[in-house]
C-alpha cells in the first residue's frame, strides 16, 4: 500500500500498480492526500504524518539561485520576498551529486512488478509485489549483482481488512509493517514481521484501533504513532507500550514528536507547533510570521503555503523567513528530511521532480520524470531515500548525498 512516500511511501506513494491502466495526472495526488488522512496517522507528518506531501515538480521555468549563496534572511518573525527576479538557474543533482540519483529495477526476473521498501549496502533490494491496487501480497530479496530474487515471506490478509500492509520497514535481521481490519464492528490494528532471510511472518502485536500514523524500527526497538500517542515494544514482539505523556503527539523525526498533530487543519494553525525529543526531554516550539495558510514544521523549518500568494518557509525560532512569490503552490507545503522543499514553477504541468533547498536557497532540478506519482514524507523525516516509479524502471533519490 504504502509506501509513504512513505514516512509515504516508504514513503512514499507510487503510482499505481503498473499493470493498471493509465489514471488522469491528478488521481494520485487525490488517492495520496486522502491516505494520508486516513492513515495520519499524521497523523504526521507529517506527514509520514502527516501529511506532508512533497510533489516533485518540473524544470520547465523553473529557477531561484543556484551555487552556495546564503539564503535571504528576515527579521525575526518576518518573510522577505523571493521573486523571480531573484531566482537564478536550478542546480542539476544528477551532474553535481551522481550519486544521489540511481536507477534501479522495476520488476522482479519473472516480471511482475516490483514496489521498493528498501536498498541494503549489499545491493539488495527489499520491495513488494502486490496482488491489485496497493494490496501487498508478498515481500523479496533482489540480489541486483546476481540477478536473481528470492521470496521473503508471504504477507497476511485478514479477513475485513481495510488496510493492507503498510510502512514496511527493515531493520537489522527484521521486516515489519502494520495493517487494519474490522470484524463485528471493531478496528483492530496489528505489527506483523519476518526475518530478512526468510522465513514465515508471524504477528507481533495487536491493539484496538483503525490505523497506525508512521512505524519505524529504532534499534531494537519498533515505535509507531497511534490517535492517541506513541507506542513502542521490542522488536521480537510483546506487549506494547505507550511512551508517557505523548497524548496528542505524533512522530516527526525520531526521537522528535511534535503536537498538536492536525488532518484538514485551518488557515493559520501551526501542525507540530511543539516538539519534544523522547530520549532528551528537550522542547522546542514555533515563533513564525502570520501567514494565511497552514504551516507544518519539521524539527528546524517550517513551510505553509497559498495559491495566490506562494510558498512561505521560515526556521521554527523565527529566523530566514522567506516568501517565494515564483512557486506555483501544489499539495500542502512541508519540508522533508529537515531540508528539502517541493518546487512548482509551472504549477501542475512540470515535468521532473524539483526541490527548494531552505539551507542554501538553491533549487535543485533532480532530473527525475514525474510519473503521477506525488513524492511524500517517508516514514520518519530523518529518511533520506525516495524511489519514484516509471514503467518499468525505480529512480531512487538520496537526499543524504545533496551536500
Amino acid at each position: 500500500m504504502t509506501d509513504d512516500l512513505d514516512r509515504a511511501l516508504r514513503g512514499t506513494l507510487s503510482t499505481a500498480a503498473r499493470e493498471a491502466p493509465a489514471v488522469p495526472p491528478e488521481l494520485l495526488e487525490r488517492v495520496e492526500a486522502g491516505h494520508r488522512r486516513m492513515r495520519r496517522r499524521r497523523a504526521t507528518a507529517a506527514g509520514l504524518a502527516v501529511a506532508a506531501v512533497i510533489a516533485g515538480t518540473g524544470a520547465a521555468g523553473a529557477v531561484v539561485r543556484s551555487g552556495g549563496e546564503a539564503a535571504p534572511v528576515a527579521t525575526a518573525g518576518k518573510l522577505k520576498p523571493v521573486t523571480r527576479a531573484d531566482l537564478g538557474t536550478p542546480v542539476k543533482v544528477r551532474e553535481r551529486w551522481p550519486d544521489a540519483v540511481r536507477s534501479l529495477p522495476g520488476r522482479l526476473p519473472n516480471g511482475r512488478g516490483l514496489h521498493p521498501v528498501e536498498l541494503l549496502d549489499d545491493g539488495t533490494l527489499v520491495g513488494a509485489t502486490w496482488s491489485s491496487l496497493q494490496r501487498p501480497d508478498r515481500l523479496w530479496s533482489y540480489d541486483l549483482g546476481a540477478g536473481r530474487a528470492s521470496a521473503i515471506t508471504d504477507i497476511v490478509v485478514p479477513r475485513g481488512s481495510k488496510i493492507f500492509a503498510s510502512d514496511i520497514t527493515v531493520g537489522g535481521d527484521r521486516v515489519v509493517w502494520w495493517l487494519s481490519y474490522r470484524v463485528d464492528g471493531r478496528d483492530t490494528v496489528e505489527i506483523w514481521g519476518a526475518p530478512l532471510r526468510g522465513g514465515a511472518a508471524r504477528k507481533l502485536a495487536g491493539m484496538r484501533g483503525a490505523e497506525v500514523s508512521t512505524l519505524l524500527i529504532d534499534g531494537a526497538t519498533i515505535v509507531w504513532g497511534m490517535g492517541d500517542g506513541v507506542y513502542r515494544m521490542p522488536l521480537s514482539g510483546g506487549e506494547p507500550a505507550k511512551i508517557p505523556g505523548t497524548d496528542g503527539f505524533g512522530i516527526v523525526s525520531w526521537p522528535w514528536i511534535g503536537s498538536p498533530v492536525r488532518d484538514g487543519a485551518r488557515s493559520g494553525d501551526i501542525t507540530y507547533r511543539s516538539l519534544r525529543n523522547v530520549r532528551t526531554g528537550e522542547r522546542r516550539n514555533a515563533r513564525l510570521a502570520p501567514f494565511r495558510g497552514t504551516w507544518s514544521c519539521s524539527v528546524t523549518w517550517c513551510a505553509a503555503n497559498r495559491p495566490d500568494v506562494g510558498t512561505a518557509v521560515q526556521r521554527r525560532d523565527g529566523k530566514a523567513g522567506r516568501l517565494l512569490t515564483a512557486q506555483q503552490a501544489g499539495p500542502p507545503a512541508s519540508v522533508i528530511y529537515g531540508r528539502f522543499l517541493p518546487y512548482f514553477p509551472a504549477g501542475p504541468s512540470t515535468k521532473t521532480h524539483v526541490l527548494y533547498d531552505v539551507e542554501t536557497g538553491t533549487l535543485l532540478d533532480t532530473g527525475i520524470r514525474r510519473h503521477n506519482e506525488v513524492m511524500g514524507r517517508g516514514k520518519n523525516d530523518r529518511d533520506p531515500r525516495f524511489f519514484l516509479t516509471g514503467k518499468d524502471v525505480t529512480t531512487l533519490l538520496d537526499l543524504s548525498k545533496i551536500r
